[in-house]
């Protein structure tokens, strides 16, 4: 790849900085008329693993805590033909010192203005943990403004927004010590084990740590917020954080329908890729449900 229109990455690290679509893709078309011919690179959006055939586009947003580098693995496990585009939230990894998001709508709209230009084609959305709630608003963000909303909302151990809202901590990010940060963090798998033994790394990431829990302790969905997509809601039996009764919270989040699917694990429960897992992202990813069934 040599950077030009053929690519759909807007990575600044791949080899395709234009995040243009290529002349030759019968995506969607809408809205092309208003893209300029090539854009800048962004330090939101990652792509790990360009590939301008492919038919179908996920986007990835990372949990509270969480970089891109999260998807990696994933990005590397999918087929052919699904290209995935990652959310880089500031304040960590190539955004380290930047400063971190104060809001869930901060959040949301930086990436809304980062990714409406660049997609390709109607993406389906992937969120983890609070990435779900930040896919939810995003997608919101685009159906408002006409763009490429996605087809398909797949929330993962991410309580509804309506009943995030209404269990909150029992104390505020800011009032807790570092040690107290890190285990709660760490008490759900999603920071290595040695983090909080090494006083340097735990410093650089424990600013987004705290920013992010805060923006989800502020955080209020609208009354009545919904989406127009299908969400299919990935839980697992044993997070500690989304109890699985709480997954079907999410039908009330969309005009179209919903379906939930349970998977044996805690709130990392995809950390290991399953199979089961892959088969129903890239499912959802192809395509739009509009049926309700619990598996």
């Amino acid at each position: 790849m040599t950077g030009t229109a053929d690519s759909h990455c807007p990575d600044a690290d791949s080899h395709c900085p234009d995040g243009v679509h290529g002349p030759g893709d019968h995506a969607h078309r809408s809205g092309d008329a208003h893209r300029p011919a090539a854009l800048p690179s962004t330090p939101w959006i990652r792509c790990f693993h360009p590939k301008p055939a492919a038919r179908h586009t996920l986007v990835c947003f990372p949990h509270a805590g969480g970089a891109a580098s999260y998807y990696f693995d994933l990005s590397a496990a999918l087929d052919p033909d699904i290209e995935m585009l990652v959310v880089q939230y500031p304040g960590r990894e190539n955004r380290l010192f930047e400063e971190p998001a104060a809001t869930v709508a901060e959040l949301a709209d930086g990436v809304f203005e980062a990714l409406s230009p660049r997609l390709p084609r109607r993406p389906a959305f992937f969120g983890h943990s609070m990435g779900g709630v930040i896919a939810f608003e995003v997608a919101r963000r685009l159906e408002r403004a006409g763009a490429l909303a996605p087809h398909a909302l797949v929330p993962s151990a991410s309580s509804a927004p309506s009943v995030r809202t209404e269990r909150m901590p029992a104390s505020p990010a800011e009032e807790e010590s570092d040690d107290a940060v890190l285990a709660r963090v760490m008490g759900l798998g999603g920071t290595r084990e040695n983090v909080g033994q090494d006083p340097e790394l735990m410093r650089l990431v424990l600013p987004a740590i705290r920013a992010d829990l805060r923006a989800l302790e502020a955080y209020r969905a609208a009354e009545g917020a919904v989406v127009g997509c299908p969400v299919t809601v990935f839980v697992a039996d044993a997070d500690p954080d989304v109890p699985p009764a709480e997954a079907d919270a999410w039908a009330a989040h969309t005009t179209a329908e919903a379906e939930v699917h349970l998977f044996e694990g805690d709130h990392f429960y995809l950390g290991s890729l399953p199979p089961r897992f892959l088969a129903l992202l890239q499912d959802a990813v192809r395509h739009s449900r509009t049926g309700v069934s619990h598996a």
